[in-house]
């Protein structure tokens, strides 16, 4: 084994034995004096953990496989860190991620985010698996394979429900708050992800839905408005319900479609060190435009909306904002995979926090996500349209 992966192993296993003690709840609490957690928090890590690795080697009744207690390990330290976005990929659920950035991959056609301790499923891609498989927007995802967890990360269930295109997952689900599950079990397919959609809506109003701000977000953007004019948009509704978010570089290139100069964001670390991130020039319209928003928009939707809100550049029609104002980076790792943790927190360009508040419409509009599913009954959009038209 080689000593970074010594290193790593060992550590799993001393994470996994306080995690397996935890069980004990008020007995290990008593059991581990003052003395005691001084003594760990200033013992050599190195050494501690060769000890354990020791421990393990000569005594486990069943040793775990080395790629295995690599992987408990690394996830081990990141949970240490208290960070809900922290999650470790290993090679293969990396290739996963890093799919979907570039507009596709394997599985079965949803979006899902955690909702409290529940995972929700946000969308079903049409055409898809999942579509086929009667899954819908709202449905609970309780277990993975017969696996329930009190709380799935939604990082970790996208790599567990993701796979190999003909291999099949088994989804317990629970709808409409019943107690009872249903199991529903989806083969696996390639998923070309719809990013965006565009339409000329009333014969003049421009209407652009992101998906995601994956790499290709800010070209599609300005291809779909360049469309959209030739055909005689005055004026543009940008809908960004039920996007999750993407690529911090993403967000700021599609606000530089409708902002020409200043700041779109401001990132700060944790030594308080402050990044401004500007506009790159080359507007494509200045045209009046709405931008739509629910509980769902997140993260680099969050990006782009809190900044053309603060320049008076669009009205932000809709619901409060899923508010997701932190800051993950990707860093590959030298034997393969990647981990993803936080390392900042974002502000508006008037600073406003983000972080767990959102952003709140101009105009409050609540409505049942159904509704999205025909332009003639969202009145999110109808109240889009009508504010817009008072632009123009």
């Amino acid at each position: 084994m080689k000593t970074l992966l010594k290193l790593v192993a060992a550590l799993v296993a001393a994470l996994v034995l306080v995690v397996a003690s935890f069980g004990g709840g008020v007995w290990f609490e008593r059991a581990v004096r003052d003395e005691d957690r001084a003594r760990v928090d200033t013992v050599d890590l190195e050494a501690a953990v060769s000890e354990v690795a020791g421990i393990i080697g000569g005594q486990a009744l069943v040793p775990s496989s080395e790629a295995s207690m690599t992987a408990g390990a690394i996830s081990g330290m990141l949970e240490s860190l208290e960070d809900s976005h922290a999650v470790y990929f290993d090679a293969k659920h990396y290739e996963y991620f890093t799919e979907q950035s570039n507009g596709s991959f394997f599985g079965i056609g949803v979006t899902i985010s955690n909702e409290g301790d529940d995972l929700v499923i946000q969308s079903v891609i049409k055409g898809t698996p999942a579509e086929a498989a009667g899954l819908k927007a709202e449905d609970v995802i309780v277990e993975i394979d017969g696996e329930a967890r009190d709380r799935w990360d939604s990082d970790e269930a996208v790599l567990r429900i993701r796979g190999e295109a003909g291999t099949k997952v088994t989804l317990g689900i629970r709808r409409d708050g019943a107690e009872e599950l249903r199991d529903v079990a989806i083969v696996r397919a390639r998923i070309d992800v719809p990013n965006i959609e565009s339409e000329l809506l009333e014969g003049d109003v421009g209407y652009i839905r992101l998906y995601s701000f994956n790499e290709n977000a800010d070209d599609e953007v300005r291809k779909s408005i360049d469309a959209l004019a030739a055909q005689g948009a005055k004026g543009f509704v940008f809908d960004l319900r039920d996007n999750p978010g993407g690529l911090l570089s993403s967000s700021v290139d599609v606000a530089s479609i409708f902002i020409e100069d200043g700041v779109v964001v401001r990132v700060e670390d944790r030594e308080g060190t402050v990044e401004e991130y500007r506009a790159a020039g080359g507007a494509a319209t200045d045209a009046p435009m709405v931008v739509l928003i629910n509980g769902n928009s997140a993260s680099a939707s969050e990006i782009v909306g809190g900044a053309l809100q603060d320049y008076d550049r669009a009205t932000l029609v809709g619901e409060q904002s899923f508010g997701k104002g932190s800051v993950q980076t990707i860093e590959e790792l030298s034997f393969g995979g990647a981990v993803k943790l936080t390392i900042a927190h974002y502000v508006t360009p008037k600073s406003r926090v983000i972080d767990k508040i959102g952003l709140t419409p101009d105009m409050k509009v609540e409505m049942e996500p159904e509704l999205q599913l025909e332009k003639s009954t969202d009145t999110q959009l109808q109240k889009a349209i009508e504010v817009l038209r008072g632009e123009l």
